[in-house]
This record gives C-alpha cells, sequence and structure tokens, in this order.
C-alpha cells in the first residue's frame, strides 16, 4: 500500500512545447515523481489519469481523476496529490470535494511555467503539495489547491492570474502557508455532506450575463434541452429585468435553475429587486459558489436521472450545511 499517490492528470507542470514552441499535452506518463527530492519521493506511487491540456478535458476525464482519488482513498493511502492544469484545476478539485468526505486530504497542485522556461515553478509547487499531504495537521482538510505557497479549500480556490505564479485565490480563503519552514495550517475548512460517485448530468450549462443581455440566450439553452442552468449575474445575483420572464419560462420547463455572482467575495443574496424576483421564482442562490462551480454541484445532484425537484432539495441542503 502506497503511503502517497501521486495522479498525474496533464496540463502545464506535464506538457511539452511543439516545434514552434507552443505547448501541447504530454503523451506519455510524466514521470513527476522523479521530480521530488529523495526524502519526500520515498512511498510515493504515481498513477496517470490524463495526459493532455486542461482545458480539453471533459466529465469522463474529470471522473477518471475522481475515481482514482477515491480508489486510493479506498486503499488506505495517507494522501492524494493530484498534478493538474491550471485552467480547470478549481472544477475538478470541487468535483472531488463533493466525493470525498474521508479524512485523507487531496490536494491539487501543478504549473504556470512549463519545465521548458527557466523559472518554472511546478517542482516547487509538488513539493509544497507532498508536504501538506504527509503532515498530520492536514487530515480532514478535504480537497484543497497548494499553488504559490498558499493552502485553498477546494469550495473558494479560484484562478485569478492567467499567468503569474500565485494563481489562485483569493487570498482571503487561503487556510495555511507551505514553505521552506514546513506547512502552517491556520484554520479548517467548511465541509459538506459527499454525494456518492456517480457520473454527472452532462446537460448543465452557464449563461454569463453583461450590459444589456437579452434573453435570447436563455431562451435558446432551454431549447436546447437543458436540465440545469446557471445565470452568472451581477452583483448580489442581480439580472436585468428582461431576463426574469426568460428564467420563469425555463423553471416552468422542469430546468434547475441557479443564480450566482461575477464578483469573486461576497456571494448571492436576494437583497435588490430582481434578486428577490428571481428567488421567489425558485432560483436557486449559489451563496458563496461561483458559477462554475454551482453548475457542477448541479450536474452531480442531477445524476443518474434525479428530477429537478430531487436535484434543487439536494443542492440547497448541501448549500446549507
Amino acid at each position: 500500500m502506497p503511503e502517497l499517490v501521486l495522479i498525474d492528470a496533464g496540463g502545464t507542470i506535464a506538457s511539452v512545447p511543439d516545434d514552434s514552441g507552443v505547448l501541447i499535452g504530454g503523451s506519455g506518463a510524466a514521470r513527476l515523481r522523479d521530480v521530488l527530492a529523495a526524502p519526500l519521493r520515498d512511498g510515493v506511487e504515481e498513477r496517470q489519469a490524463y495526459a493532455g491540456l486542461s482545458e480539453d478535458m471533459g466529465f469522463a476525464d474529470a471522473m477518471q481523476v475522481a475515481r482514482m482519488m477515491d480508489a486510493a482513498a479506498s486503499e488506505g493511502a495517507a494522501g492524494v496529490v493530484v498534478t493538474h492544469g491550471t485552467d480547470t484545476m478549481e472544477d475538478v478539485a470541487f468535483l472531488t470535494e463533493l466525493f470525498h468526505g474521508g479524512a485523507a486530504p487531496i490536494l491539487f497542485t501543478g504549473a504556470q511555467r512549463p519545465a521548458s522556461l527557466p523559472g518554472c515553478d511546478g517542482p516547487a509547487n509538488l513539493h509544497d503539495a507532498v508536504l501538506v499531504a504527509r503532515d498530520p495537521s492536514a487530515r480532514g482538510i478535504g480537497t484543497a489547491i497548494v499553488f504559490g505557497g498558499r493552502i485553498l479549500p477546494a469550495r473558494s480556490a479560484r484562478k485569478l492570474d492567467s499567468s503569474g505564479p500565485e494563481a489562485f485565490g483569493p487570498h482571503g480563503a487561503a487556510i495555511g502557508r507551505v514553505d521552506d519552514h514546513g506547512v502552517r495550517l491556520t484554520a479548517m475548512p467548511r465541509r459538506a455532506p459527499t454525494f456518492a460517485l456517480a457520473d454527472p448530468e452532462p446537460r448543465v450549462e452557464i449563461a454569463a450575463l453583461g450590459l444589456g443581455s437579452s434573453a435570447a440566450l436563455v431562451d435558446a439553452l432551454v431549447g436546447d434541452g437543458v436540465r440545469g442552468l446557471v445565470i452568472e449575474g451581477f452583483g448580489r445575483g442581480n439580472v436585468p429585468s428582461q431576463i426574469v420572464p426568460a428564467i420563469e419560462r425555463a423553471k416552468a420547463a422542469g430546468v434547475l435553475v441557479g443564480i450566482a455572482t461575477h464578483c469573486v467575495e461576497g456571494g448571492t443574496a436576494p437583497a435588490y429587486r430582481s434578486g428577490a424576483r428571481l428567488a421567489a421564482l425558485g432560483a436557486v442562490g449559489a451563496e458563496d459558489l461561483s458559477a462554475r462551480k454551482l453548475r457542477l454541484l448541479f450536474a452531480v445532484a442531477l445524476s443518474g436521472g434525479r428530477s429537478a425537484e430531487e436535484a434543487e432539495r439536494l443542492v440547497r441542503e448541501w448549500l446549507a450545511s
């Protein structure tokens, strides 16, 4: 039984440049365990889940990571480290957290600069993630992202910088730090009840709104047969008034509807007229979740052919926990 399992899920940390210098996914095992110094490498078993770049991942690829995580935890591994592309790291980390209720820490990390460039950050991030995985204080933290020296719970972590080494935040959500003096956890994250491991419902989409947005996108998605729809609105979950009737039509069609905010912090609340109207229609407020994470929560709640009503009940219970 390995002490730690290292899951290679592709991304920049495992990428290679093509003949023109453009980064492409690796073609085989990344052998990232070999990057670790000998003392940290001992007891680590590397397994491969995915070899491409994370923007190309789908639910099947993400569930492969989740199932390998679940298998490692079931085998008794003390912790799991997942190296992953940063573009969808927050999505797959959160999806994993929806299924993981155990004490073993599940830690996602990766790189903003590939190994082919000077100053590559992957080895340092991987080193830090393994340090956290081995630290007894990390038992029970669930799924987290370890990046740029910060430890961020999967529920809160978001990619804030497209190229800089401190890619993830918000910094105020960090539950600890890791550096050359070791791991310092300062808080335990909020954890919610887990779902049974099952393939998410793929027909859940996000409609992002901007100044003067019309109802056309919402109506088109509902007409295309979505089972769940997350509206990424403004401020505390506000929308233009012309969108409200389209959301009412979506609810009448049996679509599970949620409202999130484009803001990184502050969350949603029915504090303004449009938000209050949406709440009265039964739209689920995302609270502190981003639109991308509410979409994943919807997809998992709707899995197995659950009705919108049953899925809504599960989502509201999860958010209230």
